[in-house]
Order: structure tokens, then sequence, then C-alpha cells
């Protein structure tokens, strides 16, 4: 004989209260807690800049309606340094110590980065996003931060001259590339009793041409030349120039003679090349926004009449000077135009 179903409803209603007991018992004991914040960023690029180049750094920041942004790296303090002013240290519980970047609605931010303002050396970096305040060096368990590694170059400047040697009222070539973004190059080429001033553009791909005719070979008469390929730098404004008949140095606007190239009493040939090489070295070498200081390369290549020209040899290339600070530029320019015809194939 079976059972008959219970009609009593109070079981049930004690069940359902001991189940919604237990369920509160296991609340009580492993609360839901929200995610925990994150921050991240991210360099738009390879990672790997010249100075003066622009850089953007973007990401993600769900734990506070600020991302706070630092450097650390050569020469910077341990525990970071401004990114917009990376000598300006970074202090916890500061926050103007730091560059501050607005958290947008749907947590992402993004800073454009300027790199011809600041001042750093050539090295690797890395750069800090921060949900608060806080210097590296004041890190803790708690502290929400991403990071993103990146390369600081210097600019440079390479060129070659094509063919070797260059043949009197016959086209030849100068062809280089110039890293860092400069619109143009300076290309300076000194001989006796020659002068010539040639501002070529950079392409895209760091690239710049310049092709000589006939009717500007033919002014080149059997010789030594020396041709100066001249990087602008991170402000893409020449510091050393010609003016009427002097190479000139600029300083803001404020500029200076340095020597006659053309008309009276204006220097030739080695002489030229050395006094030009020397005020763009010491130029280069200065400590005061060395980052925007025009940089340089050298050939020294010759002229043959046509005709008498010896067999064709590989063009003339130069890899980009990279000089220490010298307390005498012209003794060392001397000893490398020396250097430098005393290597070629003439």
């Amino acid at each position: 004989m079976s059972k008959t179903a219970s009609n009593n409803p109070y079981g049930s209603w004690k069940m359902i209260l001991l189940l919604i007991m237990a369920g509160a018992v296991v609340l009580s004991l492993s609360p839901v807690s929200a995610e925990k914040p994150f921050v991240t960023i991210v360099a738009k690029g390879d990672q790997s800049y010249y100075m003066g180049e622009k850089v953007v750094f973007s990401g993600m920041n769900t734990g506070s309606d600020t991302t706070y942004l630092f450097i650390t790296g050569p020469n910077l303090a341990e525990g970071g340094g401004k990114l917009a002013s990376p000598n300006q240290n970074a202090v916890s519980g500061d926050p103007g110590s730091f560059t501050q970047v607005q958290t947008k609605p749907d947590k992402t931010w993004e800073y454009t980065w300027y790199t011809s303002d600041v001042r750093l050396d050539a090295g690797t970096y890395t750069i800090y996003a921060v949900t608060n305040p806080e210097s590296k060096d004041q890190f803790n368990n708690l502290t929400t931060y991403g990071t993103v590694g990146i390369i600081y170059k210097k600019p440079f400047i390479a060129t070659a001259i094509s063919p070797k040697p260059v043949l009197t009222g016959q086209p030849f070539a100068v062809t280089g590339y110039a890293e860092g973004d400069p619109a143009s190059v300076q290309l300076w080429i000194l001989g006796n009793s020659f002068f010539s001033l040639i501002t070529v553009p950079v392409d895209s791909e760091a690239n710049y041409t310049f092709t000589a005719d006939a009717r500007f070979s033919k002014n080149l008469t059997a010789g030594d030349y020396y041709l100066i390929a001249q990087h602008s730098m991170a402000d893409n404004q020449f510091d050393i120039v010609f003016n009427g008949e002097y190479v000139t140095a600029m300083e803001g606007k404020n500029s200076t003679k340095l020597f006659r190239v053309t008309g009276p009493g204006s220097l030739q040939g080695s002489d030229a090349a050395e006094a030009l090489f020397s005020a763009l070295n010491e130029n280069e070498h200065r400590n005061e926004t060395y980052y925007e200081r025009d940089t340089y390369t050298m050939a020294v290549f010759t002229v043959d009449e046509t005709g008498h020209a010896p067999k064709q040899t590989q063009p003339v290339t130069t890899a980009p000077v990279q000089q220490q600070a010298l307390s005498s530029p012209s003794r060392f320019a001397s000893s490398v135009i020396t250097g430098l015809l005393s290597g070629m194939v003439v």
C-alpha cells in the first residue's frame, strides 16, 4: 500500500527557508567582489623613435578618471620623471609632477608626446601609466600600473657620390639617407675656386638625391673636392648657413659671420672644408639643446678631366660622423681631411 503525499505546507516552507539561510552563509563567506582595476599603455609604431619625432601613447584605465604618466631611463631620477619634462622628478602624492591625461568615459586614454620639446639622451626608456600619482620608488602591492619600453635614437645622416672619380662635364649623383624625419638636407661642395650649396628634400623613406648635370659638373676643374652633408635635426632649422659671401652661424634670430667662402679673401678647397667642418663640429657638441644641433657627414672626391679618367671604382660612401667634443676642433678637422686625402684613389 503506497503512502499518500503530505498535505503539510509547513514542511516545504522549512526546506525553502533552510536553503535561503544556507545561501546567505555561502555569500557571507565568499562575497562577490568587483573586478580588480587595471591600466595599460602601448606606443604607436615600432617602439623605436628618433629625437624630434612625436610618439602617441594610448591605453585603458579602469581604476581612475586620470591617468598619470612618467618616464625612467638613462640619467633620470630613480623614481622617474614627468613625461613632458623628464628632468622634473615624479613625486608620489603630487599630481603636478606627473603628466596627467584624462581618462575617457569608455575607460580609454591617449597622449601625444612631442619629443622635440624634451631633453633626453639617446638610449632605452620605460614609460609608466599609473592610476594614482605614485613614483616608481614608492610602488607597493596596491599600485596599479602598466609599462611600455621605447628606444630613443639620435638622428643621423650618410652620403655617397657616384661615379668615382667625377668627370668634368659629365653628370654625377649624390645620394644618401637622413634618419629622423628632416624636411631637407644641405649639401656643401667645396674646392679650389669652387663653392656650391644645394638644399635637397628628403622623402618619406629618409632618402635624398641630388643629380648634378653636365652643366653643373663642367664648372669642376680637375682636383680634390669636399662634400659635407648637413642634417637640421629635431628643429628642422639649419644652424650653419650661407648668407651673402659668408658661412654664417644662426642662433635664433641672431647670426654670426664665420668666414668668407666667395669673393676676395675667401677660403678655398681644404681650408674652406676645414673651417666648415670645425664650425659644424663645435656647433654639434654645444651643451645646451644639443638634440637640436645640426649633425653632418663628410666625403672627399676627385674630379678628373674628361677622357683622362682611371678605371671606375666603387662610389665614395660615408658613415655618420660621431666625434666626441674636442678642445681643438680645427686640429682634429685637419687630421680627418689629411686622412681622407691619403686614402683617396687618384
